[in-house]
C-alpha cells in the first residue's frame, strides 16, 4: 500500500446553488438541468416532506419541515443561493420566514422561492398585468391571486385546472399547457403583458418559447423564473 499526494478543487471553482424540493415534484430537476446545461455552476437538492392534497394546511405545514430539509445538505457547504421550490407553500409560509429558517442552518447569500422571483420578473419585464394559469384548487388559486394583486400587478384573467393532487400536475402535458395558454391569450387580448403558468411540477419548459413565439406575450413558469433569481443573483447569465 502506497500513500499518495492529492490535488483539491477550489472550493469557489463553481458557482453554489441549492433547491429544496417537494417530495411530490417529478419536474424541477429535470428543467434546472437544461436551464443550467451550459453554466460552470453545482446544484444540490434536498427534498421536504409534502402531503399529495394541495391545500392550504399542506403547504403552510411544510414551514416546519425547511430547517430539517436545509441540514441535509452537506455540513460544512455554502451556497451562493438557495430556492425554495414551491410557489403557492412559499406564497402561504413568506418569503422572509422561508429565508430565515434556510439562513439559520446554512450560509447562503441570496433566498429565494418562486412567488419571490415572479414577482420581481415581472417587475424587470414591466408586465403589470399577469394572465394566471395554475393547476391548483380554485381556493390556492384565488389565494395566489390575491397575494400577486396585493404585490402592486393585475390579474384579469385567470385558468385554472382545478386539480388537487399533486401526482396528476406533474403529469399535466406540455401540450395542453401550450394550448390553455394561447387559449388565455386569445381571451385576454392586449389585457395582459405576461402569462404566469405556476406551480414547479408543471412541465413547460418545452413550451414557453412557443407560447411567446405564437402569442406575442411573454410566457414565465415557476421553474423559469426561480432558475433567473439564482442565476442573476450569482452572476450567471439568464435571459427571460
Amino acid at each position: 500500500m502506497i500513500t499518495v499526494n492529492y490535488d483539491l478543487i477550489p472550493e469557489n471553482d463553481l458557482v453554489q446553488l441549492g433547491l429544496i424540493v417537494l417530495q411530490s415534484d417529478v419536474t424541477l430537476e429535470d428543467e434546472f438541468r437544461q436551464y443550467f446545461k451550459d453554466a460552470q455552476v453545482s446544484i444540490l437538492v434536498s427534498r421536504i416532506p409534502f402531503e399529495n392534497e394541495v391545500t392550504a394546511e399542506t403547504l403552510q405545514d411544510m414551514a416546519g419541515h425547511l430547517t430539517k430539509s436545509t441540514s441535509l445538505f452537506p455540513l460544512t457547504h455554502s451556497f451562493d443561493a438557495v430556492g425554495y421550490a414551491c410557489t403557492s407553500g412559499a406564497m402561504q409560509i413568506g418569503s422572509e420566514k422561508i429565508a430565515s429558517l434556510i439562513q439559520a442552518e446554512r450560509p447562503a447569500g441570496f433566498v429565494t422561492n418562486p412567488m419571490q422571483a415572479a414577482l420581481t420578473a415581472f417587475e424587470s419585464l414591466g408586465a403589470r398585468n399577469i394572465g394566471y394559469i395554475g393547476p391548483y384548487s380554485a381556493t390556492v388559486c384565488q389565494t395566489m391571486i390575491d397575494h400577486i394583486e396585493a404585490s402592486g400587478f393585475n390579474v384579469p384573467h385567470a385558468i385554472i385546472f382545478d386539480e388537487e393532487e399533486d401526482k396528476y400536475v406533474g403529469r399535466i402535458s406540455p401540450e395542453t399547457i401550450y394550448q390553455r395558454a394561447t387559449e388565455l391569450a386569445e381571451m385576454a387580448g392586449d389585457e395582459i403583458d405576461a402569462i404566469f403558468i405556476s406551480c414547479t411540477n408543471m412541465k413547460c419548459i418545452s413550451v414557453l418559447p412557443k407560447i411567446k413565439a405564437d402569442t406575442g406575450i411573454p410566457a414565465l413558469s415557476s421553474n423559469m423564473v426561480l432558475a433567473w433569481d439564482l442565476a442573476r443573483s450569482s452572476g450567471i447569465p439568464f435571459e427571460i
